[in-house]
């Protein structure tokens, strides 16, 4: 498993090589050799350096020890700016009123199939 602090060392004294880059394990290395006398892949390799320190190690792990860190979604801190209505069977699917998501709690179109505001199946 590759660890985030020796690629950020390698990227910063040998980044110019591209040594960080076959600690990795991606082929990319080769374009840092070749280049390596323009000082164009030592820049780089000092701004990768900077990002592999920065970013979290489960970034890193997931992009490079393709390792799943966590299953949460990308929408678990979603705060959504609809109102809470409390379920009742008079608000569940009335002709009057529309029809109550049961998600969102969002009042929709009677009848309607989707919610509106989060899409859910009514």
């Amino acid at each position: 498993m590759k660890n985030r602090y020796t690629a950020a060392v390698l990227a910063f004294f040998l980044g110019g090589l591209g040594v960080h880059k076959f600690y990795l394990g991606k082929w990319t290395g080769i374009f840092y050799l070749i280049f390596c006398w323009t000082y164009v892949p030592s820049i780089i390799a000092l701004i990768e350096c900077i990002l592999y320190l920065v970013n979290g190690e489960e970034d890193f792990n997931e992009k490079y020890n393709n390792v799943v860190v966590s299953s949460r979604s990308h929408n678990d801190n979603y705060v959504s700016n609809q109102p809470i209505i409390p379920q009742t069977s008079s608000l569940t699917d009335t002709s009057d009123t529309g029809v109550v998501c049961p998600e969102c709690g969002h009042i929709n179109e009677a009848g309607s199939n989707f919610c509106e505001s989060c899409g859910k199946k009514l």
